[in-house]
């Protein structure tokens, strides 16, 4: 089998020096990360190679011993961060649309208060994906960036799929329709 690694070393190669450049702005790696993503799937893949399944986590991996020893330990930190968060969602068991719904369900009064959009009910079931994405993609290094945050969540959202978006829609409406739970409200 193939490696990924030498199929691709031309692409690699000619990111790498950007990907240096772009040291202490996240969010121009992320974009750098993006499009080497995309050029890599728009490649015809040989038969005997399998990607890896997080690829942009593996172009870090191939980008880090390229870095100055501090980028490194921020990119390790990011990289674990990603992993850690793609594993807990799976060791979840909460595949199902169902399963995925029990364990975001709203369980105080005031959650109510405003009626769930799509959004907002993705916000809640999708945590683990949103928290990754934002993560990857913000500058963890500037205080002062926390607004771009609000931008960031909207990327996902709308990067989200057709079906994770009406799943959304059908909890946000089956959330409203029921209101909060017994025993919670004061009236």
């Amino acid at each position: 089998m193939s490696d990924w690694k030498q199929v691709y070393s031309e692409i690699l190669s000619s990111y790498v020096g950007r990907y240096k450049e772009a040291r202490g702005n996240s969010q121009l790696r992320n974009e750098i990360l993006a499009e080497m993503k995309v050029e890599i799937l728009q490649h015809e893949p040989e038969e005997s190679m399998a990607l890896p399944p997080q690829l942009r986590v593996a172009i870090r991996r191939v980008f880090l011993p390229h870095l100055d020893p501090e980028d490194q330990d921020e990119e390790i930190a990011i990289m674990q961060h990603i992993l850690a968060v793609m594993r807990k969602s799976g060791e979840d068991g909460c595949d199902g649309e169902d399963a995925r719904e029990e364990k975001a369900h709203p369980t105080k009064a005031g959650d109510y208060k405003k009626a769930f959009t799509p959004f907002t009910a993705a916000q809640r079931i999708f945590k683990d994906k949103m928290d990754a994405y934002d993560w990857e993609r913000r500058d963890t290094k500037d205080p002062k960036t926390i607004g771009q945050r609000n931008r960031i969540i909207q990327q996902w959202w709308e990067s989200v799929s057709d079906e994770r978006k009406a799943e959304a829609r059908r909890v946000a409406e089956k959330w409203n329709k029921l209101g909060a739970p017994k025993g919670t409200t004061l009236y």
